[in-house]
């Protein structure tokens, strides 16, 4: 009897595991894939910020209507969750976007950056779907470079800036992207700790199809410029 109820036991485990997985992908997915505005390196329409409000509304909403952006993010916080140096990716990539803004105010150019960008979202979610992913090092190296081009692209909104309004952009999108990363850190590493069978594999093919998405158009731009 006691054998009998723990095999219902199990596979009543096995049940909730199998839907927490496929609501937080669902979830994940829906939030991806919603239909975003296409302005999405300017929040404010093309216009350069001029008061803190604005810097800091600018830099709220520049990392969540940036599709490619968001889903790294969101990549970036799932990885967290099942590597030992948790939180330290998300901060790794927050610091190098940070830079990478810094370097294009200072009127210091990053090549390729849309390629680049596009591609570390496709090479996130190939990280994720993997079953064996890199050393924890190896995977916050990779959100530090990453991190220089993404905010490379966020500096393209407040180039010209005052100081007031670019210091609170920069403050916004960088507590806009640890909220990101570190909700979808907090919610994998719960689920992985409470059923040890939650897989962010499906999640990562969402964000794999995203990142493809994006890299095929970045190509498509360079080949064929507009």
């Amino acid at each position: 009897m006691n054998h009998y109820f723990s095999a219902l036991k199990s596979i009543g485990a096995n049940l909730l595991s199998n839907r927490l997985s496929r609501g937080v992908v669902g979830a994940i997915a829906a939030l991806l894939l919603l239909p975003l505005p296409s302005l999405a390196h300017h929040p404010l329409g093309g216009q350069v910020p001029s008061t803190f409000a604005e810097g800091f509304l600018s830099g709220l909403g520049h990392p969540i209507i940036g599709l490619d952006h968001l889903a790294f993010v969101v990549a970036v916080g799932l990885l967290a969750a099942v590597s030992t140096w948790g939180i330290v990716i998300p901060v790794a990539f927050v610091l190098a976007a940070m830079a990478g803004t810094g370097l294009h105010l200072a009127a210091i150019t990053l090549p390729m950056a849309e390629l680049i960008i596009a591609g570390s979202v496709l090479g996130f979610g190939v990280l994720l779907a993997l079953k064996n992913r890199p050393q924890s090092a190896v995977v916050a190296g990779l959100a530090a470079i990453a991190g220089l081009f993404h905010g490379f692209a966020y500096g393209e909104a407040v180039f010209g800036a005052q100081t007031v309004p670019l210091a609170a952009y920069l403050a916004g999108f960088t507590v806009v992207q640890m909220a990101i990363a570190v909700t979808a850190f907090v919610i994998g590493r719960q689920l992985t700790q409470r059923t040890n069978a939650f897989s962010i594999q499906p999640a990562g093919l969402v964000i794999c199809g995203i990142g493809a998405t994006f890299l095929a158009t970045a190509l498509l731009n360079a080949v064929l410029p507009v």
